[in-house]
């Protein structure tokens, strides 16, 4: 290769670089749908409300609609302690970027342990957001979820004993990540 073409083949285009912008923004989202997805599970109210902004408008169907403050109040004192245990995750992601906006769909299967009668609930739901970016910060500013599917069914807890025993998650700050991932700490999401 010439010194000419090796030149021309390494210059960043105008084109390359908003690629690569692109690409920063839906990891920065990413990382906020997976956010969301352990301050659900690990009922961390601060981590919960640093992904939004706070003027985001929040929809759960019939079960909540309001301004995030109170949605996650409702999640973290009412809705949440009734399950013993709760996992989120999360599957399909698909972000389009304009500028300072974006809008997701993003798909979940959540788990819902009950403790008295033993029962779980699996379900699947997607949620459709929108983002910004704010003085360089991305967040949510509006998310609606909508259910795909639900299923109830007895826990079999002779599943958590013998040969497939392991420690078990916990829905606070007694869950053993807090102990073992020291960059993983409780409250907000630091910026990007």
């Amino acid at each position: 290769m010439t010194d000419d073409a090796a030149r021309a083949a390494s210059v960043v285009t105008e084109e390359d670089l908003r690629l690569l912008r692109e690409l920063k923004v839906k990891d920065r989202l990413h990382d906020l749908e997976v956010a969301y997805c352990r301050g659900i599970d690990r009922r961390d109210p601060q981590l919960l409300k640093s992904i939004f902004f706070e003027d985001a408008f929040v929809r759960l169907g019939d079960m909540k609609e309001g301004g995030v403050d109170e949605w996650v109040d409702w999640i973290i004192d009412e809705f949440k302690p009734r399950f013993e245990n709760t996992t989120h995750y999360l599957l399909n992601e698909w972000y389009k970027v304009d500028g300072k906006s974006a809008e997701g769909e993003t798909h979940r299967l959540s788990y819902h342990r009950f403790g008295d009668p033993a029962r779980e609930l699996i379900a699947a739901s997607r949620t459709f957001n929108r983002y910004e970016e704010r003085d360089g910060v991305w967040r949510i500013t509006f998310r609606e979820v909508i259910r795909d599917w639900i299923h109830e069914r007895p826990v079999d807890r002779d599943l958590f004993t013998g040969g497939f025993a392991m420690e078990m998650s916990e829905p606070g700050p007694a869950d053993k990540s807090y102990q073992v991932l020291s960059m993983f700490g409780r409250g907000p999401l630091r910026p990007e």
